[in-house]
């Protein structure tokens, strides 16, 4: 052992004890895939078993409403001292810049324990990406030091107007920030890499990277990794150490190809596996390799290393593991780096997948002494796509869980330090691209071991999410579904690549719809119903909060809005959309307005045209009770285009020359294109509150419009109500200039001086 460790490793161990003994009998989850062996598995669970979870006995108990999507997985910790009393505490995160500390013992409760917010977030369309909608704040799952009492987090915010990262210590009890924090993380290192500054500097730039993986606490050091922002600008792969007891102190700096470009560091949200020394093992993508300083799809293992003369510690790279076909994977986009690695707990060996659907078995032997390819056994398990994974220690040997995108999550044994290239059992998922997976169990023991699986439904706009439960021992054996009294438990938008935690007889699951999903075992009588809580009011097209137009498509967010089966509008006796859906009614000012769709945590309606003033108060009605006013400000306009998939950008839903277009098709020179917008104002004629649209004679909007692709103002051929829609929905038409082709042009509508967020396509040819 190295003796520059000893003692942190004695106060690592000192952490743990802690954790465990801050309350009998419970477990806490402090990191980012459950342990530092990034294993996704809790496997201290005695409540959930195959024999206690069904569809009779456990379900949805609550949705917990916050103010963003939730990209990052929930942490728990028992036993916390807040106000005075002791609370079992989750801890949420969003990509609004807030965090949450939410009672676990409450589950029906709306309102938090505490909860603060760290600043702006960012529009997405600031980075010109539509990958995460429609803001970037906090990405990545962040560590607790239960010690310490505090969380960290990294929070992506404008400084000045200009993109920066911010690390935060926060109490636990609290929210407070702690240990001299927060910090502006920056970070260069010698190079003539891709955005050097020519005088010899690589540095790290907040517009091209994004900070996804989980941060990592060990041996008082902090932890943060980067990526890049969909493979645009320039970028490397970084991790950036700090004195986790001063954030004041950056201790380490690495850079994966200071000479070269690429190798993101992003691992599918996962975090940074760590041995019982300290050391770090980390998995880069696509970019730079040459085997010296630059070290794209590869395996990396990071030696922490004493520099007592200027204090903390240095990153020194003690091997790495480049596969044979590190040239094919690049060239293809199959990242080795899509779904990070987990360590086999007891054994030295070390597992990670790729996006070519291979999984490598790895000794940390053979890889921690030189910089050479080292031996590994490959199993190909997939036929492409690999960006999670969950493993079980069971008694008759470790199985890997992991997921081929629309075809099957299957469960792979290990025997004798291999692993099969044939699956056990497994589960047919045609329609799910990415998926969330985590298992609970009592020990090894079989018969307890629970597979825990979230699926997104890509079919579908904006990609309604289900929760499955299955006997970890045979995927074929389903024992729940929230989809199975959808009305009940239905889940709300899928969240990519993060796993639901499991703990202490709860399953807390991060969803888009602005709000945290639970799950458990459900008491024996009726529970009196909750009053609705509204969250935010966005635009029900981009998603992005402010202010509101007459006759605007509004999403409302929050808890206990209606029913968890999402339910379309529907229209009455006169043909007009009903202001009463699924029980549930919007008052806008105290008035009913139309209803669009209705779910548990987001409803869709439509403001009034008439709406006037600087102010407007939005209240929903359900379940007899009514939720408290939230105040929204008033604009003659607040643009927004709809998208294909419901999400809030990407390609848009639009029709060229008439007809429908595919995902795949290309608008040519000349053609005409239509899309279709919300929240342009009023219009003449006047359009009536509920009506569907019909000829002869369309409203059109007011105020003048204004379309620009790709910065460049098309002009407008028509706009007007859209037929045989809501009022409140338009279509927009525009002729494609001679010309203009590219993929991915970014399109943004223009009503008076208010604009909408460019976060929709058009690929024209």
């Amino acid at each position: 052992m190295r003796t520059y460790g000893r003692q942190r490793i004695a106060r690592c161990i000192a952490i743990l004890l802690c954790a465990s003994a801050t309350a009998a009998g419970q477990v806490s989850v402090l990191t980012a895939n459950y342990d530092n062996n990034r294993t996704n598995s809790n496997t201290s669970e005695t409540l959930l078993n195959p024999g206690s979870v069904n569809a009779n006995s456990f379900g949805k108990v609550g949705t917990f409403p916050v103010d963003g999507q939730i990209h990052a997985q929930p942490l728990y910790v028992p036993g916390v001292k807040i106000s005075g009393a002791t609370h079992n505490v989750v801890y949420v995160v969003t990509m609004h810049n807030s965090v949450y500390a939410i009672d676990a013992d409450t589950p029906q409760s709306a309102t938090p324990l505490w909860t603060v917010n760290l600043g702006p977030s960012i529009l997405s369309s600031v980075f010109n990406f539509t990958d995460i909608l429609p803001e970037v704040g906090i990405l990545s799952t962040p560590v607790i030091d239960p010690l310490q009492n505090v969380i960290y987090v990294v929070a992506d915010t404008l400084q000045s107007g200009v993109p920066a990262f911010y690390l935060h210590a926060l109490s636990l009890a609290d929210g407070s920030e702690q240990l001299n924090g927060p910090v502006q993380i920056t970070a260069s290192v010698l190079g003539t890499g891709a955005g050097t500054d020519g005088n010899g500097n690589v540095a790290l730039d907040p517009s091209s990277h994004l900070q996804r993986p989980g941060l990592a606490l060990t041996n008082g050091q902090l932890y943060i990794m980067f990526g890049s922002h969909a493979d645009t600008g320039f970028w490397h792969g970084w991790i950036i150490g700090y004195n986790a007891s001063n954030l004041q102190q950056q201790t380490a700096v690495f850079n994966t190809t200071p000479n070269g470009a690429d190798g993101s560091i992003w691992q599918g949200g996962r975090g940074p596996v760590i041995d019982p020394l300290g050391d770090l093992y980390v998995v880069t993508g696509n970019g730079d390799y040459d085997g010296v300083t630059a070290f794209s799809e590869s395996v990396l293992h990071l030696s922490p290393e004493s520099r007592s003369f200027l204090g903390g510690v240095q990153l020194n790279m003690r091997g790495s593991f480049t596969p044979g076909n590190w040239s094919d994977l690049n060239d293809n986009d199959w990242d080795l780096g899509s779904s990070g690695a987990m360590l086999v707990p007891g054994t030295g060996m070390l597992i990670a997948g790729s996006k070519a659907g291979n999984l490598y078995t790895l000794s940390l032997d053979q890889i921690g002494h030189s910089r050479t390819w080292s031996p590994s056994q490959t199993a190909a398990v997939n036929q492409w796509g690999m960006f999670d994974m969950a493993l079980w220690n069971n008694e008759s040997g470790p199985i890997v869980y992991e997921s081929e995108p629309f075809v099957a999550v299957k469960a792979v044994p290990m025997l004798n330090g291999s692993l099969s290239s044939t699956p056990t059992s497994q589960y047919n998922i045609p329609s799910s691209f990415f998926v969330g997976l985590a298992v609970s169990a009592n020990g090894g023991r079989t018969g307890t071991g629970i597979l825990w699986l979230t699926t997104g439904d890509n079919t579908q706009p904006e990609v309604p999410g289900i929760l499955h439960a299955f006997d970890a021992g045979d995927l074929t054996n389903e024992i729940y579904s929230s989809d199975w009294n959808a009305n009940q438990d239905g889940l709300g938008r899928f969240a990519k690549f993060v796993a639901p935690t499991v703990a202490n007889g709860r399953v807390y699951v991060p969803t888009y719809s602005n709000a945290l999903a639970i799950y458990g075992m459900l008491s024996g009588g009726p529970q009196s119903p909750s009053a609705p809580t509204i969250t935010s009011v966005t635009n029900g097209a981009s998603f992005v909060s402010g202010a509101v137009a007459p006759g605007e498509v509004v999403a409302i967010f929050g808890a206990n809005l209606g029913i968890s089966a999402l339910t379309q509008f529907q229209t009455d006796a006169n043909g007009n959309v009903t202001t009463q859906l699924a029980g549930t009614q919007v008052l806008v000012n105290g008035n009913p307005v139309p209803m669009y769709y209705v779910s548990s945590n987001q409803v869709g309606a439509i403001t009034p045209f008439g709406l006037a003033g600087m102010t407007a108060q939005f209240q929903v009605v359900y379940n007899g009770q009514t939720s408290a006013p939230f105040t929204v400000a008033v604009a003659p306009a607040a643009p927004g285009l709809f998208s294909a998939d419901g999400n809030g950008g990407g390609v848009g839903i639009m029709a060229v020359d008439g007809s429908a277009i595919n995902f795949n098709q290309l608008a040519s020179d000349g053609s005409q294109v239509t899309f279709y917008a919300t929240g342009l104002g009023q219009t003449s004629p006047a359009s009536v509150d509920g009506t569907i649209s019909n000829g002869p004679n369309y409203p059109s909007p007011l105020l003048p419009l204004t379309v620009l692709v790709n910065g460049q103002n098309v002009g407008v051929t028509s706009a007007g109500a859209a037929p045989g829609m809501v009022a409140g929905i338009q279509q927009v038409t525009i002729q494609v200039p001679f010309g203009m082709a590219g993929y991915n042009l970014p399109v943004i509508i223009q009503a008076g001086d208010f604009m909408s967020p460019n976060f929709l396509w058009l690929d024209a040819q």
